[in-house]
């Protein structure tokens, strides 16, 4: 049912929604001059397609000459075809047999003409002093049957009927197949409703106004609470932050004079990670507080994406060393550079470095990422810890949300550090968002920037220390996997050991790919959308451009049945997810040559 109202254009009747059905009783020509034209008026100026279907009461001529005076340009309408006005004595030719269900179509169908043509619906009134007594009852049945139909288009409709000719058993039958009557009393209109609709109607008016004040007063009840949490979080990090100075200045003289190894500066040692533990919440509370309230500021400037990372690495590098865990870094080159609040984008990453370290169990993996695609810069930061549930990814962004831990709340946090990023992210015109395939499979946490000037797509350098031989530089891999996340991933671990990568995303685009880029390696998922990874490679061995191509599935699929299908389908090598990186490069080393 459509229920956008429109402006009736008669005063007593005020908006109405679409489908409405209605009639008006009229004594004379002035009565159908004082609401008709007022009605049209309304329907020309909300772009509707109007149609009035004059009687003897008031004739096509008078009709338009009406309008005329009362609309400036009103040929305008009537040439565009927007308007028309015809004599029933046209409508309905003489001889002509009513038949309900033809006339009832017959609006439907000019509604739909009209919604083609760029308006809005179709308004309508047609007078009905030419129904003759003996089909009276047939056209009721009509009546009827429009009062149902109508309710599911873009229809207004005003039935106009002379008072003089009709009876009181008259009355009621059109009222009773109308959704409401207009009818003059004492010289003003009046609407007359059933005493059901009428009470109906009033009781909503009062629920309404009822439901207006409820909201009204548990808004401002929940704007005063936001305001005083906000207040209190504030109150509450400034009062935590006065006496952490001196604890962590007395732990550091401490550490100075007592001899190394001993239990005073082991004792030292763990105050002062302690004191860096409180500071990071008391610093968490403040920024919270002022984001809410929006009393943050950035100093936006061109800096280097990877001094930003730098600055967050080492943020978190103390508990990723305290907890054992291994750190994969690949930085982005000097030459790619955000426009950005370095000190806060660098909370960012380190905000996701630290709650890697934190919820991965001891001697896990952390890894933080950056790539370039056009003119944005997407960063990765990964561990291999508790993951997070499907319910919980974009959850995990709210304030003071918690995922389920156990009772020694080894794990701690405030449920605050996610919330910051994301607004902090944000507020540089960037997005944030969650991955992970579920509880103990770990997580990923990507953030897009724009990039401060058009960069050229590159693989991130590694430090020195890390970089692949040289044997591998040349070698095209072309990658492809549906899931995004582990595309994305598995791309940049081959770029940082020298591999030239591309990627695809289904079949479709594999085949493309592999036709311009001629790759060595082909590194084909197996459950592509559209065509699956078989028939992906089958069809790369029949072409003549591909069919040197070295394939390695990459693939869920383990079962001895899986690596035979995958063998015939032309497959030179199968690696199982979750595959490991060392196994990956060695398959690809081997197949290349490398």
């Amino acid at each position: 049912m459509h229920t956008a109202h429109r402006m009736s254009g008669i005063e007593a009747v005020g908006s109405i929604p679409w489908g409405s059905h209605f009639c008006q009783f009229y004594r004379d020509e002035a009565d159908l001059a004082e609401t008709l034209v007022p009605f049209f008026q309304a329907g020309l100026d909300a772009n509707e397609s109007c149609l009035w279907v004059t009687s003897q009461s008031l004739d096509a001529a008078k009709a338009a000459s009406l309008m005329a005076r009362a609309i400036p340009q009103f040929d305008r309408y009537v040439s565009s075809g927007q308007m028309e006005i015809v004599s029933i004595s046209d409508w309905y030719k003489a001889g002509d047999v009513f038949d309900p269900d033809v006339v009832l179509n017959g609006w439907i169908e000019r509604e739909r003409r009209s919604r083609e043509r760029g308006f809005a619906g179709l308004r309508l009134t047609g007078d009905t002093i030419w129904v003759e007594r003996s089909g009276w009852d047939d056209f009721m049945d009509y009546e009827r049957k429009v009062n149902g139909a109508f309710r599911r288009h873009n229809l207004v409709a005003l039935c106009t009927y002379c008072i003089e000719t009709c009876s009181a058993e008259d009355v009621i039958d059109v009222c009773r197949h109308h959704q409401f009557a207009l009818t003059r009393r004492d010289g003003a209109w009046e609407l007359l409703e059933s005493s059901s609709l009428k009470i109906a109607k009033e009781e909503l008016q009062r629920l309404n106004m009822d439901l207006e004040q409820r909201v009204e007063s548990r808004t401002a009840a929940l704007n005063a609470a936001v305001r005083a949490r906000d207040e209190f979080l504030a109150m509450l990090g400034h009062e935590l932050r006065n006496p952490l100075a001196p604890i962590r200045t007395a732990s550091e003289i401490i550490g100075s004079l007592a001899p190394a190894g001993s239990p005073i500066a082991d004792s030292s040692a763990i105050l002062n990670r302690q004191v860096g533990h409180l500071t990071r919440l008391v610093d968490d509370l403040l920024d919270v507080a002022r984001i809410t309230q929006g009393h943050i500021q950035l100093s936006l400037k061109e800096t280097p994406l990877a001094d930003i990372i730098d600055m967050a690495v080492e943020q978190a590098r103390p508990l990723i060393d305290q907890r054992g865990h291994s750190l994969a870094v690949a930085l982005p080159g000097r030459g790619v550079r955000v426009n950005a609040d370095a000190t806060r984008l660098a909370q960012v990453f380190g905000n996701l470095l630290h709650n890697a370290a934190k919820y991965t169990p001891d001697g896990g993996a952390v890894g933080i990422a950056a790539r370039v695609l056009g003119n944005t810069a997407t960063i990765t930061v990964t561990d291999t810890g508790a993951g997070i549930p499907p319910g919980m990814l974009d959850a995990v962004f709210g304030l003071f949300t918690q995922l389920p831990r156990s009772l020694d709340r080894s794990d701690g946090g405030l449920g605050i550090g996610l919330t910051l990023a994301r607004r902090i992210v944000e507020l540089h015109g960037g997005a944030i968002a969650a991955h992970s395939d579920g509880p103990d499979l770990g997580s990923t946490f990507t953030v897009q920037l724009a990039l401060a000037e058009p960069a050229q797509t590159q693989a991130p350098a590694l430090p020195a220390g890390d970089r692949a031989s040289g044997t591998a530089s040349g070698h095209r891999v072309l990658l492809v996997d549906d899931n995004a996340d582990a595309r994305e991933l598995m791309a940049t671990l081959l770029s940082l050991h020298g591999y030239d990568v591309t990627t695809a995303e289904d079949g479709e685009s594999a085949l493309v790919s592999a036709a311009a880029g001629d790759p060595a390696v082909i590194m084909l998922d197996i459950g592509l959308p559209g065509i699956d990874g078989y028939e992906v490679a089958r069809r790369l061995r029949a072409a003549p451009a591909t069919a040197g191509a070295r394939l390695i599935a990459l693939t869920g699929y383990g079962q001895p049945s899986d690596l035979l299908k995958a063998k015939s389908a032309g497959f030179d090598d199968h690696i199982l997810k979750p595959a490991r990186l060392e196994d990956v490069l060695a398959k690809v080393a081997a197949l290349t040559g490398a």
